[in-house]
């Protein structure tokens, strides 16, 4: 899950065109970073150095971030996670990959920030909640889908996602299809900042869906999807919506309504899910529910979803 807040606030206070290193923040340089993308996927997982955590404290607006250092059994379980990407990804991330940084108290489970060295050249960092090594996907995704609205203890939004794993998966295969997406560009460009008049647009995802980075074609959009947001980083929407929003939902080719956002998110959401649910078994079924409704939505139902799904076997081939 790539935070929006954060990557928006970077890249729209920063032009990141230029790619000089006298033109962005410190956490943008790759320079300011304590690991490099020759070293192996396991020795980039590291402490995160000062400078970088002082920076998004900053953007975020608050004083509660930490490095967290992972313990040997942690560390294992990523790396068993990690071994469950595809081959495609992990080849990116090896590549391109100069950090993995674990962020105590973190807004969110995850993001990927492109960072840039002193020729311009663009790497990815990536951040993690150590809160999904130990909470199940289950019991994460539940706590984001419900991050995006008032409490009201009338209504429910229940997710249950099957199988035996912790949120780790999830976020993972999230974060990695942005890193796959930053360099293969299956979405016109995956930040504003970073489209081009060499962008191809529409490419094949985002054909006949979306029109824009975060404007879907009008029988795509919604009342409150695009003032949705998550983990407390904006405004929250009225629960009483919540029968009414996932309704609309059912009629998208959106996965989720976190994959509701952007196009970037779009693809993000839909390979996670797809991928998890074609590969490992793990469904993604939220029931919505109050008084005189209810609602189940499994994107593994929907036809708009599925007809995506022929780019993502290219992908994992």
């Amino acid at each position: 899950m790539k935070k929006i807040s954060i990557i928006i606030l970077v890249f729209f206070l920063v032009s990141c065109k230029s790619q000089k290193q006298n033109n962005v923040y410190p956490i943008q340089k790759a320079e300011n970073y304590n690991g490099n993308s020759k070293s192996l996927v396991w020795e980039k997982i590291l402490g995160a150095p000062e400078i970088i955590i002082n920076s998004l404290n900053k953007m975020d607006n608050v004083s509660i971030y930490s490095s967290y250092e992972l313990n040997s059994n942690e560390k294992q379980l990523f790396m068993d996670y990690y071994n469950l990407l595809p081959m495609k990804y992990t080849d990116t991330i090896t590549e391109k990959v100069i950090g993995i940084y674990f962020i105590k108290n973190f807004l969110g489970g995850g993001m990927t920030l492109p960072v840039f060295d002193n020729n311009g050249d663009m790497y990815i960092v990536l951040f993690f909640n150590p809160e999904i090594l130990h909470k199940t996907i289950s019991e994460w995704i539940n706590f984001r889908d419900n991050s995006a609205f008032i409490s009201d203890s009338t209504i429910s939004i229940i997710t249950v996602c099957s199988g035996n794993y912790y949120a780790l998966i999830h976020t993972l295969v999230h974060e990695a299809t942005h890193v796959y997406d930053y360099y293969n560009h299956i979405t016109p460009f995956t930040e504003k900042s970073l489209k081009n008049n060499k962008t191809k647009f529409p490419t094949d995802f985002v054909n006949g869906v979306w029109r824009d980075y975060d404007i879907p074609f009008a029988e795509y959009d919604f009342e409150d999807r695009k003032y949705t947001s998550f983990y407390g980083l904006g405004e929250k929407i009225d629960k009483k919506s919540a029968v009414k929003v996932f309704t609309l939902l059912k009629h998208t080719p959106f996965n989720s309504l976190y994959g509701s956002k952007t196009w970037a998110e779009d693809f993000a959401e839909s390979f996670t899910w797809y991928y998890l649910n074609n590969y490992y078994s793990i469904s993604y079924i939220t029931t919505i529910e109050d008084k005189n409704h209810l609602i189940i939505y499994d994107p593994n139902e929907n036809e708009l979803v599925k007809r995506r799904y022929k780019i993502f076997e290219e992908i994992v081939k």
